[in-house]
């Protein structure tokens, strides 16, 4: 963020500050609080502190420093978007849940006066006793527009000073009393020690007087903020007046709507070619997605007009990506192609499908330990400026892995961006793409994203993958990691998100095990729906999992998909039968409770009487660059998580991933060469 941004920002906590009095000299209060939020000591004593307090005091008056603090959003946001299973609704209502919580909550509070918004949830800062009208105000907003978007919005009042250091204890005479001084000694005592620990957290190793410092900044007052988000939302009238939620009758001699099967239905709507009757919320929705796709008004306009409603002008994502088109991504493949700047979004999910041979791909993204860090920042600007920078790395990795691996497309006659962006919020990212690129747009955006928050020092490499790359010989300071599901084009698009999910769960998992390694990606690939009835995990035991191999390797580290990547590409190319892959991954089946030794065999007999070229990229790809399974190929031996035993398998293989993902990557080679 700019000198500007930040001047800003701190005139805007000063006009919340001054309000309506006469006696306060403006740049007097615009330096007290740049001294205060910027300029104190790293580690300051509570006579610090109260140094400064005194000044707050002098200036402001005892009581004449609060400030209102407004934090929130919308709940359920994804039950709300995957509500219907048409693009266009989808779009729609992820627009417009933007539009209220970016867009609405800038207007409401004050563009100047919002620290950041965006992905779902927003922070403002507003006069001492107007949080709590306009947090209901923008509550409001939310129904007002989305009728059925669930939403939670706080306010609490803090003194200036509790900005920079968070929460404290105030005496009569509006002085710190309890500071470090009072800390350690309650550290010492074994009782309150167990109770302080779980507030100031951190590693074992880590001084106390540290532990401290690290918990009283601006993340503190973040932290209760988002305490009293969570139990407002569990309960409706707790932090401000009672949360209103919205209820539409339904009766039983009524039509249900379309969309949602459960509201009745209120209009007949042909925008999808046929009529079909839906709800208001639904038509809402179905508006603003059919002006995204700029239809030229006369269908959004019409159902408008069927419903009593204007629409609101929203920012579609496609916005974002024709600008990144005329700036960044110029040179891009992407961009030079003729038909990037006339390219309308994709109607249906079937258009983006077009483009990858009838499958498409989800990719769901979220940040590692983004809430931590969080908690880590010391001031308002601080909170502001990294939260900005979380926004356009995701958004920068999202255009250039779009740019790298895809080509606008003409499907029945309408040129089109072959790819939907669902949502890029801070660090939470959902996308759909054509299938045989999603691997390869999903690495590109998790190593374009950790390359763009910053690099720590080369880390020793302990990953399964032997040969290194650029992008994984470091730890990076924000990982990022993803599920990936891939499936038919006429998959449900809410079941889709939903194994996204939890392939994500299980990838976070993953990289909790291995901290220093940044982020990582589960995937599946479904070519029939049937494949998976419930959970990903409980298919995986069933199908996969034995008593003493596991016929996967997933989740792997980015550096590890790359590697998986690329061991297909080379066999491809050095034309290892694809009956080949598959046959010995038949013959892998006894061996999850038989153990590897048969089909290692039945893999060796299989590599020597391949010709030279084919056994040769055999035994590079799969045995060296893979060095767990030399002993014994193509298994490798699994580490248990660090300070841990093993549980279960204690084999796996990449074999049967790579016989997944096949066809996939041999599409995506193929359309990299006639492109």
């Amino acid at each position: 963020m700019s000198d500007q941004d930040s001047q800003t920002l701190i005139g805007a906590i000063a006009g919340c500050l001054i309000g309506t009095r006469t006696d306060l000299n403006r740049a007097a209060v615009e330096k007290l609080l740049n001294d205060a939020l910027e300029k104190p000591p790293e580690h300051p004593s509570r006579e610090d502190v109260n140094r400064l307090q005194r000044r707050v005091i002098d200036l402001l008056g005892k009581d004449g420093d609060q400030i209102d603090l407004i934090y929130g959003g919308a709940t359920k946001i994804k039950g709300y978007v995957f509500e219907a299973d048409r693009l266009p609704e989808i779009r729609g209502a992820s627009a417009l849940l933007d539009y209220v919580g970016i867009i609405k909550v800038e207007e409401i509070c004050g563009k100047d006066r919002v620290i950041y918004a965006g992905g779902g949830s927003f922070l403002a800062v507003a006069p001492a006793g107007q949080g709590k009208d306009l947090a209901t105000e923008i509550e409001q907003a939310f129904t007002d527009q989305t009728q059925t978007a669930l939403s939670v919005v706080v306010s609490e009042t803090f003194h200036l000073i509790e900005l920079r250091f968070g929460r404290v204890t105030f005496t009569d005479a509006g002085l710190v009393g309890w500071w470090l001084e009072e800390f350690l000694p309650a550290w010492r005592n074994t009782d309150l020690r167990k109770k302080l620990a779980d507030y100031y957290y951190g590693a074992d190793t880590e001084l106390p007087a540290t532990r401290f410092y690290n918990r009283k900044t601006f993340g503190e007052v973040v932290t209760l903020l988002t305490t009293m988000y969570h139990r407002r939302r569990d309960e409706r009238a707790a932090n401000g007046e009672t949360r209103y939620l919205p209820i539409i009758e339904r009766l039983p001699h009524t039509t249900r709507c379309a969309s949602s099967d459960h509201r009745p239905a209120l209009i007949e709507a042909d925008a999808y070619g046929t009529s079909t009757s839906v709800s208001e919320a639904s038509a809402r929705k179905l508006v603003v997605g059919l002006t995204v796709k700029r239809d030229g008004g006369r269908k959004a306009g019409h159902l408008a007009d069927q419903i009593g409603w204007h629409s609101p002008q929203v920012t579609s994502w496609e916005t974002h990506w024709q600008k990144y088109l005329d700036k960044e991504g110029a040179d891009t493949l992407y961009g030079k192609h003729s038909d990037a700047r006339q390219a309308d979004p994709a109607f249906d999910i079937q258009q983006i499908g077009a483009a990858g041979n009838g499958f498409i791909g989800m990719i769901y993204a979220d940040g590692n330990n983004v809430g931590r860090e969080l908690a880590k920042l010391k001031t308002p600007q601080a909170y502001a400026d990294f939260s900005k920078k979380l926004e356009c790395a995701a958004q920068g990795a999202v255009f250039a892995a779009l740019a790298t691996h895809l080509l606008p497309m003409t499907v029945s006659g309408d040129v089109i961006h072959p790819f939907e962006i669902l949502t890029i919020g801070g660090d939470d990212l959902i996308l759909i793409v054509p299938g045989t690129q999603a691997l390869n747009i999903a690495l590109t955006i998790g190593a374009t994203f950790e390359e763009k928050l910053g690099l720590s020092e080369k880390r020793t490499r302990d990953d399964r993958y032997l040969p290194t790359t650029d992008f994984d010989a470091y730890t990076p300071k924000i990982g990022l990691s993803a599920g990936v599901v891939v499936a038919k084009d006429d998959a449900p698009i809410f079941f889709l998100r939903l194994l996204a999910e939890e392939l994500l769960g299980s990838a976070k998992k993953k990289s909790r095990i291995n901290p220093n390694a940044g982020g990582a990606v589960d995937f599946m690939v479904m070519k029939s729906i049937t494949m998976v009835t419930d959970k990903i995990e409980g298919f995986r035991k069933e199908a996969l999992d034995g008593k003493q191999c596991r016929l996967t390797a997933r989740p792997y580290l980015w550096p590890e998909l790359a590697g998986l990547i690329d061991t297909l590409r080379a066999l491809i190319k050095a034309g290892v039968p694809r009956s080949q892959l598959y046959r010995l991954r038949a013959a892998m089946e006894p061996a999850r409770d038989q153990g590897p030794l048969a089909s290692t065999l039945e893999y060796l007999y299989t590599r020597t009487r391949q010709g030279k070229d084919q056994g040769a990229a055999l035994q590079q790809h799969i045995e060296m660059n893979w060095p767990g399974a030399q002993g014994s190929p193509p298994w490798m031996r699994r580490e248990p998580p660090p300070g841990e035993e093993l549980k279960g398998s204690e084999w796996e293989t990449i074999w049967a991933d790579l016989v997944e993902i096949y066809d996939m990557v041999k599409q995506s080679e193929e359309s990299r060469a006639k492109a």
